[in-house]
């Protein structure tokens, strides 16, 4: 897994340790990069941010700053390698490795260096629907958010979309797929 365009272009990142988490594939990442246009100045949330490499490629493009929300200890540990990667490799951006539970925004918002224009999350396919609904019912969220740009990978499963069909907080929503991969984008209102 690498970084695919920007200052750290073609930077090797660290692997995950287990083979249960699926990073998104560096086609259907640089397809949704593409897509996406300019990072330049933005500000980006990434949750379940696994290895950080989604992030890492918006700050190697040039966002202003990138914040990882991962609640997994030895993904943390991932993370910050990477970031210690992409630092070296002159990329100098505001990184931040945030530890917690996605669903605990009042605890990490704090953190958070200004309002995200683009939110990534990527969760485990098991649980993807539940946390989407719960992350658009929480107030705090969707209040702290709003005008973001949210972009959910949709899990593969036959059918999955469906679970993600009323997505009331978002503005226009619309599904895209990038290779093998499909996400859910809108605006949070």
């Amino acid at each position: 897994m690498n970084i695919i365009a920007g200052s750290a272009r073609n930077l090797i990142l660290a692997d995950l340790p287990d083979q249960e988490v699926r990073p998104t594939a560096i086609r259907s990442r640089k397809a949704l990069f593409d897509s996406l246009g300019a990072m330049e100045g933005l500000g980006v949330l990434d949750l379940c941010s696994g290895s950080g490499a989604i992030a890492l490629e918006a700050a190697s493009r040039g966002a202003a700053w990138a914040a990882m929300v991962e609640n997994h200890p030895a993904h943390i540990e991932c993370i910050r390698e990477n970031c210690r990667r992409i630092t070296a490799a002159g990329c100098r951006k505001n990184l931040l490795v945030i530890q917690s539970d996605i669903l605990n925004f009042t605890g990490f918002r704090r953190q958070l260096p200004g309002t995200p224009d683009l939110i990534f999350a990527d969760p485990p396919y098991a649980i993807s629907a539940g946390l989407f609904h719960k992350l658009g019912a929480d107030k705090e969220f969707t209040k702290f958010t709003s005008g973001a740009r949210l972009i959910w990978e949709i899990p593969s499963a036959p059918g999955a979309m469906g679970e993600f069909l009323n997505a009331e907080f978002l503005d226009e929503p619309q599904f895209r797929r990038f290779g093998s991969t499909i996400f859910l984008s809108g605006k949070i209102k």
